[in-house]
């Protein structure tokens, strides 16, 4: 790109002459010679062939699209960019000329074993979205989840993927939604290996054909494309312990492409353990008294994921195809509990009133069962003219047996008459959801208009059952929920100029709402219309700065099992609730970006959270119950400033750091009532750090640390939290091979939690961070089909005789 900016100066100049000729549009699609993606950010130019001079130029957009009007003659028409070898065509212009498909070639040449191509940018500032390069981001990772590990500001847990300091995210591969969570997603995404990703697009602005919902924004992994007349993919054994607990896991991943057929397979399974504690300590300073809860617990099980692919390209501009997966798991935790009642005397001593042991087994079965259905047209006289259709079910399984048993005693061990407390339960979710989506895309002079529709019906049963040898007696509740969907958005995607970009859309959501509690109609519910507006304003002078512009609206709906209202006990101390009547929260952002050379990032950025949902916490002084009720009682403005920088200007050694400040002020209660909360500054700073220990780069090291300073989280003012890891990797076999020792939580602290009211004091010690260790094997293997060398030798054969 660096003829970028003579570009520009050189066009502004130009245009005048230009507009007195009769002009022809004259458009193609640049694409890689190995895999057929796209080429984007492309300088393509028409020169005079007598000397060369520049008579018209553009740049390729993301989909490798370009386009412009070229007067009538004879040209060279002349393309470059950046890790390309220059391409040079001589053509006629007499009328409108669609050239199709345009291969540039990469230049690259070969140092010991390790491919050196022209290096684009690790991070790029496109429109509504930031673009990591996933071969240089991590490039000792092992599989798409260690990429995920070290993208800035990506949190990677048990429990799933999210942005840091701003919650869950929707999740896409190639676009397409995946609609898994918890460990059936952490299994899919150590099934890809590191060298099957090309980017890790975060979209900070997504488009309105997306879903509202997900009050980050959405997350995007790109994979390669799949080489043709090609079977291959990778096996990748794992083998952990997490302190004397050990853990295994076992992914594959095969790929198919022959001629008009595209298939995919991918299979994982294993076994994780896990174990932590949990201490919360409420005081009353009206009543005198003091309560602990320490509990230590400990668990393993299993864990599978099946999850398959086949597309068939009827024409090249017509495909369709087929997505499966199956996804059940188990867990089965062992907790034990030791609670006791304090009182405080004058002089701030705590005289033990009685201890309350106890023990509790849980054992939860789940599954995930998912079906995808898509035809997508593209159109060889408009290369941006898209049409595609899906089709989606998702179907959730789960049940969950627990029991839990405790008595009283006195500080000397004597047992208190009328204090036993013990409960068997079982409580079921079945969820089943039909989707259906139809989008269009249009050229629209240099830009692109889309729009669509989208359907979505959901059907919910929550069961919960507490048997009749329980203290509270036998229950037996059911409640269910039926959610309907629509949809309609259109996007605008407008160049402005050759350096201002413009993108916005609308998107309107109508949700309806029924269901029943016991048999009872449920009256309190209520259908809503919601609209979410999206703006996106780029800048990029030249090659080296980028400033963007961007406003959205976001919703998070409530997870369907938040909305049971049963009671949910976990001991006779701690009940928990749902809430059938409860909204989406509501986030609206306003930011503006700045890009210097790709590698120096700034963002200032503000927001507001309304209907928020959270546990709302409420101690009863007299019975020392806490009611925690899931309800839409959280109100959050914030302002922050966030910087990251990449540098990678030295052969042995390449660093990111990412770093934010930021102002909350957090409110926690039901309509106008804070109950809770509060306002502060924050801080937090991240940092990964890649080390090669050979000129060819197949020995790495990687060492990672984050930091975060008291912040509010959740209604709660959380303490500082420090985390830290490291990790080796080797690469051998040209390539295909490669093996990783990684530790995880090398620095780790436990997360301390506190709350104040006008009644009470609780603060909570949270430990489930612990060292973990992991050693990982990555396989890569493939080959050409064979059958197509047999039948070319086939047909030279006959050709001879």
């Amino acid at each position: 790109m660096k003829h970028a900016h003579m570009l520009c100066v050189v066009l502004a100049l130009s245009s005048g002459s230009l507009l007195a000729q009769t002009t022809f549009p004259l458009q193609g699609t640049l694409k890689k010679t190995a895999d057929r993606t796209p080429v984007d950010f492309a300088n393509v130019l028409l020169r005079k062939p007598a000397d060369s001079t520049l008579v018209v130029g553009t740049t390729s957009n993301e989909l490798g699209a370009f386009r412009l009007e070229a007067p009538q003659g004879t040209f060279l028409l002349e393309i470059h960019a950046l890790g390309y070898k220059p391409f040079h065509k001589t053509l006629t212009v007499t009328g409108a000329l669609d050239l199709g498909e345009l291969l540039l070639t990469e230049e690259a040449k070969e140092l010991s074993a390790v491919q050196v191509t022209g290096r684009r940018p690790i991070m790029l500032r496109k429109t509504d979205r930031m673009v990591f390069d996933a071969t240089q981001i991590a490039p000792a990772a092992s599989s798409a989840l260690d990429v995920l590990r070290q993208t800035p500001g990506v949190n990677v847990s048990d429990d799933g993927i999210s942005l840091i300091g701003k919650g869950g995210v929707i999740v896409l591969i190639n676009d397409k939604r995946v609609r898994l969570s918890g460990a059936a997603l952490i299994g899919l995404l150590r099934s890809y290996p590191q060298s099957d990703l090309q980017e890790i697009q975060i979209l900070t602005t997504p488009p309105a054909k997306y879903e509202a919902e997900g009050n980050a924004g959405v997350l995007n992994i790109i994979l390669k494309k799949a080489k043709n007349d090609f079977f291959g993919g990778s096996i990748a054994p794992r083998f952990g312990f997490r302190r004397e607990r050990a853990m295994y896991s076992l992914n594959t991943n095969l790929n198919y492409k022959k001629d008009k057929v595209t298939a995919s397979l991918q299979l994982g399974g294993g076994s994780a353990s896990y174990d932590g504690s949990l201490g919360t300590y409420r005081t009353y300073p009206k009543q005198g008294t003091f309560h602990s809860s320490e509990t230590a617990y400990s668990g393993k099980g299993p864990h599978f994921n099946v999850r398959a692919g086949l597309d068939y390209a009827f024409t090249p501009e017509l495909s369709m195809g087929v997505n499966v997966s199956y996804s059940p798991e188990k867990d089965d935790t062992r907790r034990e509990n030791d609670s006791r009642d304090y009182r405080i005397l004058p002089s701030g001593e705590r005289e033990l009133l009685r201890l309350l042991p106890g023990v509790a087994d849980e054992t939860d079965k789940s599954q995930y069962t998912t079906a995808n259905v898509h035809l997508e047209k593209t159109f060889k006289s408009a290369p941006q003219r898209r049409l595609s259709w899906d089709a989606d079910y998702v179907g959730y399984r789960s049940q969950e047996g627990r029991n839990f048993t405790s008595r009283g005693l006195m500080p000397n061990g004597t047992p208190i008459p009328g204090s036993d407390f013990h409960f068997d339960a079982l409580t079921d979710q079945h969820t089943d959801s039909y989707i259906t989506s139809l989008d269009y895309t249009e050229p629209l002079g240099k830009g692109t208009l889309s729009f669509g529709a989208k359907g979505t019906w959901t059907h919910t049963t929550n069961r919960s059952d507490y048997d009749a040898k329980s203290s509270m007696g036998e229950r037996h509740d059911k409640i269910s929920f039926d959610e309907h969907v629509y949809a309609l958005y259109a996007d605008l995607n407008q160049p402005l100029s050759d350096k201002w970009n413009l993108r916005t859309g609308l998107r309107m959501e109508y949700t309806h709402t029924a269901g029943e509690n016991n048999g009872r109609r449920l009256e309190n519910l209520r259908s809503y219309l919601n609209v979410f507006p999206t703006l996106f304003l780029g800048f990029n002078p030249n090659d080296r700065h980028a400033f963007s512009l961007n406003g959205t609206v976001r919703l998070n709906r409530p997870h369907f099992g938040q909305l049971s209202p049963f009671a949910n006990y976990e001991n006779q101390y701690s009940v928990i609730r749902g809430k059938e009547d409860l909204r989406a929260a509501k986030r609206a952002q306003l930011a503006l970006g700045y890009t210097f050379l790709g590698a120096l990032n700034f963002q200032l950025d503000g927001g507001y959270l309304w209907d928020g949902i959270t546990q709302v916490i409420r101690l009863d002084p007299k019975t020392n119950e806490g009611s925690y009720t899931h309800d839409n009682a959280e109100k959050t403005w914030s302002f922050g400033l966030e910087n990251s920088f990449f540098f990678n200007k030295v052969s042995f050694f390449q660093t990111y750091i990412s770093q934010r400040v930021w102002y909350s002020d957090m409110k926690i209660g039901p309509e106008s009532t804070s109950l809770y909360g509060g306002a502060g500054l924050s801080y937090h700073v991240n940092l990964n750090n890649t080390f090669f220990f050979n000129r060819s780069k197949t020995f790495q090291g990687t060492c990672y640390f984050y930091y975060r300073t008291p912040s509010f989280d959740w209604g709660f003012h959380a303490g500082h939290v420090i985390s830290g890891g490291a990790g080796l990797s080797y690469t051998l076999l040209q390539g295909k091979l490669r093996l990783a020792l990684d530790a995880y939580n090398l620095l780790r602290n436990n997360l301390r939690l506190d709350i104040t009211t006008p009644d009470s004091q609780m603060h909570a010690d949270n430990e489930n961070n612990r060292l973990t260790l992991n050693l990982g094997v990555t396989y890569s293997f493939g080959a050409p089909i064979q059958g197509k060398s047999e039948r070319k030798s086939a047909q030279e054969l006959r050709s001879r005789m």
